[in-house]
């Protein structure tokens, strides 16, 4: 560790060289924004030696020891007139300063007008779209994902204001959680066309399936203007592809990496090369008696994986051709990663404490997990666009995402006694997530006045989990005379075979009408219809280990394991199973929306009106309660979206917009499954969630790439959606998604951009506080030792909300030198990661921290670069517990009398370095 720190102090630090003869600045004549990366040429006019430097992020260039002359110095820089001065540069005088405003070539704008677009990949371009927007969004350039050391979108999303992740077992980020909203509401679109969800259960996106490089920006609407679709009160994540080039261009990169975990423990993986993507009953009906042949235990044969290197690659080419009427990119990533984790789990038992204290937890086994993840995620993106002339255009977008996931999970069990048994769990996991995606749009000026705007989108989302696999072996221990433990035995327990598959179908339909009455005055108006299919399939299996004289059989390998079903009515799968069915679902949308411009005030606003009708049909016997149901509403969507001038580069907004949250689909199932702990069940009488939200913020962006913005929203939700008790008959309870009144969330965020010649910090804060009130369970024992079970309130904060979230960037950026570096650190404060059925007993991850590093240097007079990317540099846990006294403190990190740590996931630092092709 200690080369590492050296090396990206090395990178992270420059040496400011005083004096000099000549320094100045380089920006645009209209706007006054430097125009970073020009190029600064001198030539002596005596004997012709020449000097040159590109201009920094401040829009400065500086040249020191000059000789002494006349020079002619000369700037360019891509879409602007270039432009010469002559100099004179004497030592003996004080330095001298020389600025310049170039002015945009209309020339050279003219010949890429059919396209109309400019280099959205940059900084810059990011910053104009913020200050230009008609409402409250950050956004992350394609320039600033290349230096971050993230590589999936999951992860890059941390390092937006407001905005943490879910993670995943091997601590990538999968799920957003915007402003305290959890992903429920949120929903994700790509290059503005909401996409389905490969998730079995719900509606939110995973966004680990999206590799980083395929990105044009990322955007994160927190303001939902009457154009928008409606579904979100956190916010919107919009994933804009690359577009189409006005030119030739050609990128491609080829980088390794190592996660340091497996310097520790082995990465042990498996094979799904014949794996049965079917299983028995869809193979043969539901009236067939499945065989213990039927089934391999592939998947439970593990091989050590000697080297676990990573792998990516990625290319991207695209061209205007035709006379600039046809233009084509093609995008591609592949990215082949091994992950893990190491966990330690302490399991709570659901027993009342001995304590006169409700609630009181105890620590029944201890559990070490270790995670063995094989990744391979492919992103393809294709376009085209075809301009007829300057009125007429048509686009068509291809988008296909794949991530398949190997996951071995094992647990090693100890049961805290000295004697007994000592449990060793096996589980095996290939999981398959698709999303396509093709889009067919049109873009007409049917007059100067009117422009028409449509598209066509056919979206698919598929997942298959074929022969999920969990096996456990059982050690006998006993204990000796001399007190040591001996191990006497090993016994092999039943195998379990899970198949599961689903499948999210969307025809969509867009109109947009536009009028543009004067300069200044606005109308627009459109429609959405979408038919939306859902199918979902799950079936399971349990296999029998015990030998048929009724002894427990012993363990050596697996495949020369015997098993049966017992009973053999385990042979026949459960046709009534409620995770299969069917959803439908309709969405029909028509908004008014009008936007006025003065001279300082712009005015966004209208109402949008969305009409849900959703239906399902389920594998519920006939004569079951909600085996099939219908749900209508419609909601009207008010917005208003103000802003105010201050200066050219300063802005106040303010922003008001309803919102609702769909529910998952199958919340509204009524079909109660055993899970963990408790039953659970759906609810049809859920109701969606409405949310009224308001945003205002002070917006100044002073050059460049230099921004400073501070705000603050408020959200009042009515029939939030989180978990609890309800109760059938008499003492049956279920643990059910349920309506709890309203809830409020409020917060404020401040984000920050400044250089100072070469070097720069950015950074972001965002403060939330969130109240809900939601029923509870009160399990325990009261003052004369009898058990209490009785419900009751508990308000704390909404489901992974947190009070604060940082970051953090020390950034390098040397334009002569063709050198980047950034020291990024990310903070997420506590919250609640899961929500306990018991009063005070909810499971809180701690605070933590990530510090990260990445570089790039570009390689002198050529068109490559190398970089590199190292993560999670201080290798901080991610912890959570149980904020309850700890009456165990005698067990291993159980150190806090005042909390009981439930897990800690250890992920270790991962290095990555590559190279890098672009021209």
């Amino acid at each position: 560790m200690k080369h590492i720190f050296t090396f990206i102090l090395f990178l992270s630090i420059s040496v400011y060289s005083f004096g000099g003869n000549l320094k100045g600045f380089v920006t645009d004549q209209k706007t006054g924004e430097p125009l970073v990366g020009a190029t600064v040429s001198l030539e002596n006019s005596t004997n012709k030696s020449t000097f040159g430097a590109s201009v920094n992020l401040d829009g400065s260039y500086f040249f020191k020891g000059l000789p002494d002359g006349k020079y002619i110095c000369k700037v360019k820089y891509v879409g602007y007139k270039s432009d010469t001065k002559t100099i004179d540069v004497n030592k003996n005088l004080p330095v001298a300063k020389v600025d310049f405003s170039l002015l945009e070539d209309y020339n050279e704008l003219m010949e890429i007008v059919v396209t109309g677009s400019a280099d959205k990949e940059t900084e810059n371009s990011a910053r104009k779209s913020e200050q230009k927007a008609d409402n409250v969004m950050n956004i992350i350039s394609a320039k600033a994902i290349q230096l971050l050391p993230d590589i999936t979108v999951g992860n890059i999303l941390q390092r937006v204001s407001g905005v943490s992740v879910v993670r995943n077992s091997t601590g990538d980020g999968q799920y957003a959680v915007i402003r305290g909203m959890d992903k429920r509401y949120n929903y994700t679109s790509i290059n503005g066309v909401k996409i389905p969800s490969p998730d079995n259960k719900n509606r939110y996106v995973p966004m680990d399936i999206f590799p980083a490089d395929l990105l044009e920006r990322l955007e994160v609407v927190k303001a939902l203007t009457p154009n928008m679709e409606g579904d979100a009160i956190g916010g919107a994540m919009n994933m804009v592809m690359k577009s189409v080039p006005d030119y030739l261009i050609l990128s491609a990169t080829a980088s390794g990496g190592y996660s340091q975990l497996f310097n520790t423990q082995p990465f042990l993986g498996f094979s799904s090369s014949n794996v049965n993507f079917k299983s028995p009953s869809e193979v043969n009906g539901n009236l067939y008696a499945a065989k213990p042949s039927d089934f391999s235990v592939q998947h439970l044969q593990y091989k050590e994986v000697p080297t676990p290197v990573n792998g990516l690659f990625s290319l991207s080419v695209g061209n205007r051709i035709f006379k600039h009427k046809l233009g084509f990119l093609f995008g591609g990533s592949y990215q082949h990663t091994y992950r893990g984790s190491n966990s330690l789990f302490f399991s709570l038992n659901g027993q009342p404490s001995p304590d006169p204290v409700p609630n009181t937890a105890i620590i029944e086994k201890v559990e070490q997990r270790t995670y063995s993840n094989e990744q391979a995620r492919l992103g393809l993106n294709l376009k085209f666009d075809y301009a007829f002339n300057r009125n007429h255009k048509l686009s068509l977008y291809n988008l296909f995402m794949q991530l398949d996931d190997w996951q071995h999970r094992q647990i090693l069990t100890n049961q805290l006694t000295l004697v007994g048994d000592v449990g060793n769990n096996n589980r095996s996991v290939f999981r398959r997530q698709n999303i396509y995606n093709s889009t067919l749009q049109g873009d007409h000026n049917i007059s100067d006045k009117l422009k028409l705007n449509w598209s066509a989108v056919y979206s698919l989302a598929k997942s298959q989990t074929p022969d999920w696999m969990d096996q456990s072996v059982t050690y006998r221990t006993s204990q000796g005379l001399d007190g040591k433990i001996n191990k006497s035995a090993t016994y092999i327990d039943n195998v379990s075979h899970i198949w599961m598959h689903n499948e999210d179908r969307d025809f969509t339909g867009y109109l947009n009408l536009t009028y543009t009455l004067s300069p200044k005055i606005e109308f627009s108006t459109g429609g959405m219809y979408r038919d939306k299919n859902r199918n979902n399939f799950y079936n399971d299996y349990e296999l029998a280990s015990v030998l048929p004289g009724g002894d427990r059989q012993i363990y050596t390998t697996i495949d020369k394991a015997i098993f049966s079903f017992r009973p053999e009515s385990y042979a026949y799968a459960d046709s009534t199973n409620a995770n299969n069915y069917t959803a439908k679902e309709q969405i029909s949308a028509g908004y008014l929306q009008a936007k006025i411009n003065t001279f300082k005030w712009q005015i966004l606003g209208g109402v949008r009106v969305e009409n849900t009708n959703q239906s399902y049909i389920s594998q519920l016997p006939v004569t079951a309660t909600g085996r099939t149901g219908t749900i209508s509403y419609m909601d009207i969507l008010p917005s208003l979206h103000l802003k105010y001038k201050l200066s050219t580069t300063e802005n106040i907004r303010f922003s008001y917009f309803k919102g609702i949250s769909r529910p998952g689909y199958f919340e509204i199932v009524p079909a109660t499954l055993p899970g963990e702990y408790f039953n659970e069940s759906g609810n049809y009488n859920l109701k969606h969630t409405q949310a009224d939200n308001i945003d205002i913020r002070y917006e100044v962006y002073p050059k460049g790439n230099e921004q400073f913005l501070i705000g603050a929203f408020f959200k009042n939700i009515k029939n939030p959606i989180e978990y609890g008790f309800n109760q059938f008959g008499n003492n049956t309870f279920v643990y059910t998604p349920l309506n709890f009144g309203t809830a409020t969330n409020f917060g404020a965020e401040i984000v920050f951009t400044k250089y100072f010649k070469n070097i720069g910090i950015s950074g972001n804060y965002t403060y939330t506080n969130s109240k809900i009130t939601t029923t509870k369970r009160i399990y325990g024992r009261d003052a004369n030792g009898s058990i209490v079970n009785s419900e009751g309130t508990q308000t704390r904060p909404l489901q992974g909300q947190s009070d604060h979230i940082a970051n953090l960037s020390l950034i390098y950026k040397n334009t002569n030198m063709g050198l980047d570096a950034q020291l990024s650190w990310v903070y997420t404060g506590q919250r609640i990661n899961i929500v306990s059925p018991y009063l005070g007993l909810d499971y809180w991850q701690r605070g933590t921290s990530q510090v990260d590093f990445s570089a790039e240097k570009k390689i002198a007079n050529t068109h490559f670069s190398v970089f590199a990317k190292l993560t999670n540099l201080l290798n901080n846990p991610i912890i959570v517990e149980v904020l309850k006294p700890n009456i165990s403190q005698n067990l291993p990190d159980q150190s806090d009398p005042n909390r009981i740590l439930v897990q800690k996931d250890i992920l270790q630092q991962g290095y990555l370095f590559g190279i890098r092709y672009k021209r």
